[in-house]
């Protein structure tokens, strides 16, 4: 009789395996299932005393007040979220247990996180109710005490759990801030090695008989019928019985698998985010429970290995937890705790500058060097919301050359074609990418998991390996003794892919690199179709996330021009403090903090500090350019008290016109000045008060429906209700009619400046997404009111213009309009109270192209306005920096920005988000005031041609000034570092990290085109030398001196004061260069 005439209905037969292992429902007492009976004695602590409400404290402080504790019983509840209470609690092993046990385990379920340590204050094991609820004391390797003995433990019970307090475990249901957890289990109890080593032989027989039937049916039928005998056999709690199942179960697992089956290499990880649905102060405690567990598992299973990025996190587990450090150093040395990722955190993939981008492969390497002796190879980014297209040379510069993600698996629409293959960047540089085809970094060591790596790998024929990560994840928690149990069975079983446990994602890249042949390759961003609304939300935490990024480039490179040419040395590089302020803007470029998607208690944290950080550098950005000024104006200086000379900086690569507003008795004034790149210009008030603008040439009109300005090279009607009615460009024609329409009616908009409301109602994930389906609703928003502004002196008319949401919600915008720019601000001012919505502007151009231009880190991005294919659709809300290109022909439009993120682009449609309103996970983001800047910029080129990049960047940078007393009559110029190429764009300069007595100087290609460009100093310099971003040879000796510097890459010559150096498109380049006249 075959086997699908005994099994007439497999569902059955398979249901009724499930008793074996869990007994399906049924109590403990009717031992049906092997689960219920790991676990047979119990003993009951002696004492059990708690330290209520504490707050965050030090073990030492927790033992020191030992004489505070008072009694309490398991029953009781514990609160309220985010608290802390600290136990205390006695055993005496009894001693009947000598003969039997094999194992003894503390037991401990507080229904949250909590930490045991050791009466000498050493972390032992994080657990967690209902997921790791045991601590091994005795046994399995192990002998911390024996039956007999007296045993003492403090736990460390923090009120939540692993992903955060809500009320009803629903994000929307909001945040529980008086949630209680109830102390359900304190005991010792015997632990039954044997019943759990029977346990999960079955576990993977009876998965097997779930699994294979889609793809190894005879085994399937094979593991049916097996697993269905030992059901029969087995008498939980009858040890008598266990034999002949085991030798049962060990008949299927003695067919081995062929060579040509699929290996997945099986690391664990933990992935913890830094903030999320708690807050930061929570992730430190996280980080100390998940990795003591990690090392404790490593203490009972050799073949156990383990990785974990984030530098920053390794940083507070050093502070918090030195000797839990020093044990993952220890193992760390075995290979077995490995370090990955190379950054400082895992950062959100498209909002960070690239200079932010480099400085978390600069700290995040330059850590693990310090503390493991060794860079990361391996890339590590699995869980953040899309993948910049200037990422692999960022990368590649950081020193690694492997890349793993998995997020891209979310799409929406489209299924991502690969799962080993090579991504390519802007600039051609490739980096070798691995999707663990589980499509999770938080596996749990399931059969159909290890199964879906081998039935979802995409790449079949050129490559037969994947990386599977296992463990608890996201809260963190990581991999269990259950994963790790379940993993070791399934190393070579016919019909399952080979289970290689115990190597490394580093050996894992290798092994496939050097294994695999024809790997494909992606061009391009790796774009996510999902959570594109985490380009708006939490308004108030990008702009400071921009304003920081730019005012730390201005005083990290005041500074280091003071160091050159006023101290002569570092003593005033303030150092310290800027390593301060990156480490908190690092943090706060995590995946989940920077898009918007964390719980109100971690933007409280922020909107805090993000003050402290832009007044820091503001700081030291007018104490340097002071200093600067002083010695460079030194035979001009009095002392009378007069200030009447303006020192104007300009940190740009090139000479910069500016219109400068300074009040004189009283009186405002604007006067046109040009300071010379990277320098500076000192302008005494006689000067400026005889180059003044006299007389403001342009001029608007009431026609009775429109306003119609005029200025030297446009034409603008606008409508009393805001919007732009029409811009004509008078540098393209004589005659009006001639002139070129910049606004063109589109299907759903007739003007320009439409701002409009969507409902903003995500099918989940709240604050993560901006679903396509937000275009069928809007409501356009007209202003109710405006005044005319038309100083008689200036270079502008400002036009503001209120607009009334609702009783709660308004907006403010003031359109400045310059005499002789085709350029027109929108100064706006919201007050926000809305709930799901999405505030946009649009501009409906008389413009033709099937792409746009999108800034991103260190260069642009082609990015299509078609809808032609499933791809291009997907893409229908996109990143961009601080601008976004519409150009045709020898014509474009910008759109710029001081401090928002998320565009559209349909057609002749151009729009950008500004504000978003979700209510989960924080219910109250961006709720309140906003004040931020967009641009409409008009040009008469293509936009490789342009200055498109320059006016966002002028709009972003500001020039800096300073008043002084001088007795100078005419104007001064300074210049620190001569003007580059149009399209080679500065991005730091600053000190180096190691010695402080080189400046490290990183520019990047903007435009795609390859150059030779030329790098004037204004002082000495003795080397110069090509590095990386971690400032180090770039792959070739370092030290560069005249014709020496044939042997670099980049660098063509090089004299006592100049770089001449090539680049191709889009490429970062970093140079070392030794002032001749800086010591440290």
């Amino acid at each position: 009789m075959c086997i699908r005439d005994r099994y007439k209905d497999r569902g059955v037969t398979l249901d009724r395996l499930s008793f074996l292992w869990e007994g399906r429902g049924y109590r403990k007492q009717f031992k049906l299932s092997l689960k219920t009976q790991i676990y047979t004695d119990h003993a009951y602590p002696l004492t059990l005393k708690v330290l209520r409400n504490t707050g965050a404290i030090s073990f030492d402080e927790a033992k020191r007040r030992l004489n505070e504790y008072v009694d309490c019983r398991v029953g009781e509840e514990f609160g309220n979220s985010w608290d802390t209470h600290w136990f205390h609690m006695d055993f005496q092993i009894p001693k009947e247990w000598n003969a039997a046990a094999e194992e003894i385990h503390l037991r401990w379920n507080s229904s949250s996180e909590a930490m045991v340590y050791g009466p000498d204050g050493k972390p032992l094991q994080g657990l967690t109710g209902g997921s790791r609820d045991d601590y091994v004391i005795y046994g399995h390797g192990k002998k911390d005490a024996k039956p007999g003995d007296k045993i003492a433990f403090f736990v460390e019970m923090a009120c939540c759990g692993l992903f955060g307090n809500f009320r009803t475990g629903d994000m929307l249901s909001g945040l529980d801030m008086n949630k209680k957890f109830k102390l359900k289990e304190c005991r010792l109890a015997r632990f039954d090695r044997e019943t759990w080593e029977l346990l999960y032989d079955y576990k993977i027989l009876m998965d097997s008989a779930k699994h294979l039937e889609s793809s190894q049916s005879a085994r399937a039928d094979e593991a049916l019928v097996l697993a269905n005998q030992v059901v029969n056999i087995c008498k939980p709690g009858k040890k008598e019985t266990y034999a002949e199942c085991r030798e049962l179960i060990k008949k299927f697992f003695q067919t081995k698998n062929s060579e040509a089956q699929h290996t997945v290499y099986a690391v664990g990880h933990c992935h913890i985010d830094m903030a999320w649905l708690w807050p930061f102060s929570e992730t430190r405690r996280k980080g100390g429970r998940s990795w003591s567990s990690q090392t404790e598992i490593m203490k009972q299973y050799k073949t156990f290995s383990f990785c974990a990025s984030t530098a920053g996190l390794y940083e507070w587990v050093q502070k918090d937890y030195p000797l839990l450090f020093e044990e993952i150093k220890k193992y760390n040395k075995e290979g077995r705790f490995q370090h990955v990722g190379g950054a400082w955190l895992e950062f959100d993939g498209y909002v960070p500058s690239g200079e932010s981008m480099a400085r978390q492969m600069l700290y995040g390497q330059r850590f693990f060097k310090q503390h493991f002796g060794s860079y990361c190879n391996v890339f590590f980014l699995p869980d953040t919301f899309g993948y910049s297209a200037q990422l692999p040379q960022i990368i590649r510069l950081g020193g690694m050359k492997y890349f793993l993600t998995q997020k891209i698996s979310w799409n929406r629409y489209n299924k991502f074609p690969h799962s080993s293959f090579y991504w390519k960047g802007i600039d051609g540089t490739s980096v070798l990418t691995h999707f663990p085809p589980a499509d999770t970094y938080c596996g749990n060591g399931e059969l159909h998991e290890v199964l879906k790596s081998q039935t979802n790998f995409k790449d079949k024929g050129r490559s037969n390996s994947s990386l599977y990560l296992f463990g608890v994840g996201d809260g963190g928690g990581g991999p269990t003794f259950e994963m790790v149990d379940k993993l070791s069975r399934m190393e070579d079983i016919a019909g399952i892919p080979k289970v290689k446990l115990g190597s490394s994602v580093s050996q894992f890249f290798k092994d496939m690199e050097a294994s695999s042949k024809n790997l494909l390759s992606w061009d391009g961003e790796l774009y996510l179709e999902l959570h594109n609304g985490t380009y708006t939300t939490q308004a108030n935490n990008k702009k400071y996330n921009r304003m920081c990024e730019l005012l730390m480039r201005d005083a990290e490179m005041f500074a280091a021009l003071r160091s050159i040419y006023v101290d002569k040395s570092s003593k005033n590089y303030p150092k310290d403090m800027f390593d301060d302020v990156w480490k908190k803007m690092m943090l706060f470029h995590f995946h989940d903090v920077l898009p918007g998607t964390c719980i109100r208690l971690v933007y409280e944290v922020t909107d805090k500090e993000y003050p402290v950080m832009v007044d820091k550098l503001r700081t030291s950005i007018k104490q340097s350019t002071k200093a600067l000024a002083e010695h460079l104006l030194e035979k001009h200086v009095v002392r009378d008290g007069s200030r009447n000379t303006l020192v104007v900086f300009n940190s740009l690569s090139y000479d910069r016109k500016a219109t400068i507003e300074w009040v004189s008795g009283g009186i405002k004034h604007y006067t046109k000045v040009q300071i010379k790149a990277f320098g500076c210009a000192a302008y005494p008030e006689r000067f400026l008060l005889e180059n003044e603008i006299k007389q403001n040439c342009s001029t608007v009109q009431d026609n009775g429906k429109y306003l119609e300005v005029e200025t030297q090279l446009l034409k603008i009607q606008i409508a009393y209700n805001g919007k732009i009615h029409s811009i004509k460009d008078k540098t393209t024609g004589k005659e009006e009619e001639a002139m070129r329409e910049v606004i063109a009616p589109g299907e759903d908009f007739s003007e320009g400046n439409t701002l409009c409301i969507h409902n903003d109602v995500p099918l989940y994930w709240d604050a993560w997404d901006l679903w396509i389906y937000y275009q069928e609703s809007k409501t356009v928003l007209d202003a109710i009111s405006h005044s005319v502004d038309v100083p008689e002196n200036g270079d502008r008319i400002c036009i503001e213009f209120k607009y009334s949401i609702n009783a709660t919600s308004s907006i403010t915008q003031t359109m400045i309009i310059y005499m002789d720019k085709k350029k027109i601000d929108f100064r706006t001012v919201v007050d926000w109270h809305e709930e799901h919505k999405v505030l946009r502007v649009y501009f409906p151009l008389n413009l033709r192209s099937d792409f746009v231009t999108c800034d991103i880190q260190s260069g642009n991005l082609r990015r299509p306005t078609t809808a032609n294919t499933s791809w291009e659709m997907a893409k229908y809300e996109v990143c961009s920096h601080k601008f976004v290109d519409y150009s045709e022909g020898s014509y474009g439009v910008a759109l710029l920005n001081d401090c928002k993120y998320g565009y559209s682009a349909r057609g002749n449609l151009l729009g950008m988000s500004l504000l978003k309103s979700s209510k989960a996970p924080s219910e109250v983001a961006d709720m309140g005031r906003h004040e931020f800047t967009y641009s409409l910029y008009m040009h008469d080129k293509n936009f490789e041609s342009s200055d498109v990049a320059e006016e966002a960047l002028e709009l972003n940078i500001k020039i800096r000034k300073q008043w002084f007393s001088t007795n100078l009559t005419e104007a001064k110029h300074f210049q620190f570092v001569e003007a580059m190429k149009p399209n080679v764009v500065l991005d730091a300069f600053k000190l180096d990290e190691e010695e402080r007595k080189h400046v490290v100087m990183r520019v990047h290609e903007n435009m795609g085109a390859e150059c030779c460009n030329r790098i004037g100093f204004g002082f000495d310099v003795k080397k110069t030398a090509e590095v990386n971003i971690l400032e180090e040879p770039a792959a070739h000796e370092w030290e560069l001196v005249g014709e020496e510097a044939e042997n670099s890459k980049s660098i063509l010559k090089t004299t006592k004061n100049e770089i001449f150096h090539k680049m191709h498109p889009f490429q970062i380049l970093t140079f070392k260069v030794s002032p001749s006249n800086l010591s440290n």
